[in-house]
This record gives C-alpha cells, sequence and structure tokens, in this order.
C-alpha cells in the first residue's frame, strides 16, 4: 500500500484520477485531447504506462506505443506534487510543453511535419576546465551573442515548435545574464535545461536559477571518484563542486541529472554501480549515460572511443539498475538515436546555437549551414533539412554517417586553426 499512500499524499485530486488495482494505486493523468482521441499517462509508484483511447485512438496509437517501446518507462526519474517526470528528454506531465511534445509527434507522422523540438543553446565559449573529451575545443571564439539576440533565437525556436531550451557551453554560468536568458523562455511553451560543470553552484546561485524558472539541473561527472573526475576535467576539486551543486539543485525542487560521459575507460560495471551509489547518495532523479565521440579535445581518432562491449556493459547496467524501486533513473541517450527506436536526432530534431551564431544540426557535427545575425533560424532550419545528410531516414548518427565523413578534412583543417565549426558552402 506504499504506493497508494504516497500518490494520495502527492497529488491533489484535480490533478489525478486515482485507480485501484492489484499492484496498488495508478494514478491517470490526461496528457493531449484531440478530435476523438485522448492520450493519458497512468503511472504505478515509478513504473508508467501511456495509452491512448476514444473513436480515434487507433489512428494516434503509434504515439503511446513509441513512448512505451522507447522511453524507459519502467522507472520514470520522479513523480512530484504538481507533476510527473519522465525523463530528462520530456517536459514534466502535465505541462503545456509535454502538449507541444505530444502535437510535434503527431504533426511529424501525419502532416509530414519536421521542426527543431529542442533548441540548444552554446552561450559562451569560456569554461574553467579543460576538459579530455571536450567537444568545443577548437571553436571560434568571436563576439559573443548578446543577450537581446539570444533572445530572439530563443523567440524563433519556440515559434517554430520547440518544447525544450538548454544552455550550455563552454560554462553557460560565466555569462551574466544566464538568469534573463533563462527567464525569457517562456514556460508555457518550452522546458528549461542548464548543463554546468557545478563549479559555481553555490545554494544562492541555485536559488537563482530556481527564481529564473530553471527546471532541470544537469551537472557533469565523468566518474564516480574525486580523483578521477577532477584530473579528467583539469581543475581540482570539480568533483566536490559538482556533487554540492547538484544536491543544492535536488533541495530547491529542480530536477537533479548527473550527465556520465562513457568512455573505454569508465564503462565497467563496478564503476557505474559506485556512480550510482554517489548520485543516490545526492538525491539525484537521473543519470544520462553519453558515449564520447570523436572530435575537439579528444580527437578524430576512433581507438579510443566506446567498443560494442562498452555498449552492452552500459545498456545491461541500465536495465538492472531500472529495476530498482529506489534512486535515480539511469538513460542512455545513444539508445533513443538507434535507428530501430527514434534515429539520429541531428537536424531532424535538435538544432545548435554557437556563442557566435553559428547554426548546426549538432554538438557532434561540426557543419554550420549559417549565422542568425545574417538569417532567420526558419530560414536556416529550412537549409539542414534540405541537405542530403538529413533529408534522408537516418540509418546511423550523423556524425559516423560516410556523408559526413566527406568533410573530415576541411574539419579538421577548422579544429587546428581554431575556426569550427565549418562553414558549408565555402
Amino acid at each position: 500500500m506504499s504506493d497508494a499512500i504516497n500518490h494520495r499524499k502527492l497529488f491533489p485530486i484535480e490533478l489525478s484520477n486515482l485507480i485501484e488495482t492489484a499492484g496498488g494505486v495508478t494514478l491517470e493523468l490526461s496528457i493531449y485531447k484531440g478530435p476523438g482521441f485522448e492520450i493519458l499517462l497512468e503511472v504505478t509508484g515509478r513504473n508508467a504506462q501511456m495509452k491512448a483511447r476514444g473513436p480515434l485512438s487507433k489512428v494516434v496509437g503509434y504515439i503511446p506505443k513509441g513512448f512505451n517501446r522507447s522511453a524507459s518507462l519502467e522507472k520514470i526519474a520522479a513523480v512530484r506534487k504538481e507533476d510527473v517526470v519522465i525523463s530528462y528528454a520530456m517536459p514534466p506531465v502535465p505541462s503545456a510543453p509535454f502538449k507541444r511534445l505530444v502535437k510535434a509527434q503527431i504533426n511529424r507522422l501525419l502532416l509530414r511535419s519536421s521542426m527543431p523540438e529542442s533548441l540548444m543553446l552554446l552561450v559562451t565559449a569560456r569554461c574553467q576546465c579543460k576538459c579530455k573529451h571536450c567537444i568545443f575545443h577548437g571553436f571560434e571564439k568571436g563576439r559573443e551573442l548578446s543577450t537581446e539576440e539570444f533572445y530572439s533565437v530563443i523567440d524563433q525556436a519556440l515559434e517554430l515548435g520547440a518544447y525544450h531550451v538548454s544552455f550550455e557551453g563552454g560554462e553557460p554560468t560565466l555569462r551574466d545574464d544566464i538568469f534573463d536568458l533563462i527567464d525569457h523562455v517562456d514556460k508555457n511553451m518550452a522546458s528549461t535545461h542548464l548543463i554546468t560543470n557545478g563549479l559555481r553552484l553555490t545554494k544562492e546561485y541555485v536559488r537563482k536559477l530556481k527564481k529564473a524558472g530553471l527546471e532541470y539541473l544537469h551537472v557533469s561527472l565523468d566518474s564516480p571518484y574525486q580523483e578521477g573526475h577532477d584530473e579528467f576535467r583539469g581543475v581540482e576539486g570539480t568533483f566536490e563542486k559538482a556533487s554540492a551543486g547538484v544536491k543544492y539543485g535536488v533541495e530547491e525542487g529542480l530536477i537533479g541529472i548527473v550527465e556520465y560521459t562513457a568512455t573505454p575507460y569508465n564503462s565497467d560495471f563496478e564503476t557505474l554501480e559506485e556512480l550510482y551509489g554517489h548520485c543516490r547518495s545526492l538525491g539525484v532523479h537521473e543519470i544520462l549515460i553519453s558515449d564520447v565521440v570523436p572530435g575537439g579535445r579528444w580527437g578524430h581518432h576512433e581507438d579510443n572511443i566506446v567498443k560494442k562491449e562498452d555498449y552492452d556493459g552500459i545498456v545491461a547496467f541500465r536495465d538492472e539498475a531500472n529495476k530498482r524501486k529506489d534512486g535515480p533513473r539511469v538513460s542512455t541517450s545513444f539508445s533513443y538515436r538507434d535507428p530501430k527506436v527514434m534515429g539520429c536526432f541531428a537536424g531532424r530534431r535538435w538544432v545548435w546555437v554557437t556563442s557566435t551564431g553559428e547554426v548546426m544540426p549538432c554538438l557532434h557535427v561540426h557543419l554550420s549551414f549559417g549565422n542568425v545575425r545574417d538569417l532567420s533560424l526558419k530560414s536556416i532550419w529550412k537549409k539542414i533539412r534540405g541537405d542530403p545528410l538529413f533529408s534522408k531516414k537516418p540509418e546511423t548518427c550523423a556524425w559516423r554517417d560516410p556523408m559526413y565523413r566527406a568533410h573530415s578534412n576541411q574539419i579538421e583543417t577548422a579544429l587546428k586553426e581554431e575556426t569550427l565549426p565549418y562553414r558549408t558552402g565555402k
């Protein structure tokens, strides 16, 4: 009966339908209503299931089927008083941004409409760390977009349909206007994310982030061991500050996410188990494991990237960890990008804007299709969508695609000259 007690305490009756089942109490949330159909999320404990009902439910049945198949709903990130958080990749449920997510999927299938669903802003190239895997290494360090210029980019992306806005870098907390940028995002249209090394995350700083309207706080940890993380980041004390920072975020009511970059040297089960234990002690809601990608300071050679046996081990750990009733949810970003699941997001669902205004399909695809100082985001997005690499059905991640690899020499030169991203059409 613990689930019943928790759900009855957590949710006001007007937000939920509580249904007695053999497994406890199921919370039923209406997340999207359309003509002749309704999409719902059923939550029992930390397990969730999406379904559709109504006379036209079969028409949109692919949406709940897709979520149930690919979103690892066996363990959601958080059940809170006002909503449910499935994962870092989705706005809270119920919320206006989540309705925009569902609408985007309907439009994608029925209208063949493709819009940038996630806007990633690399708001500065500045950073206190010298990470061994820094993908931003070699990018041009010119005049950064002003506050007003970033406001314009945010507004344009929301107009195009984005429901996810992420502030990254470099180190985004080094911008004095970061609170203003977060505040500018219309919270009825998109969820807000900050990805940080954690060095500036004091209690007071985190309170300001919360006040500005931040919802998801992503803090990077590359090792569960202080010495290993600090050495990888190149700054002593990073592990302690990052750990404290994400804990402060959770205490302030933010969704706390640890971003873990998997390499051939930190992907064994024992290390991942240590990471899980550390994150659980901090109250972290989710661990997001991404794979290191050739590029930047890591280099473009592939002898030091994650191998098949590493991927298999990470997935096995994820599946085992998500069977546990307590502790953080574990997600693997590379699993979503599997062609059998959703496929590569680059230039199809994602758009990235650098600190100098260059627009890229993905952080790992160092091609610029235009600058927001010269062209509208909509026109640049059309150029991306018209490129053969992004208009075709994805067979692999774009950075692995031979069509992208054809630019290797130009990208290598731009990296050495610190003029990334490479401008297409030159």
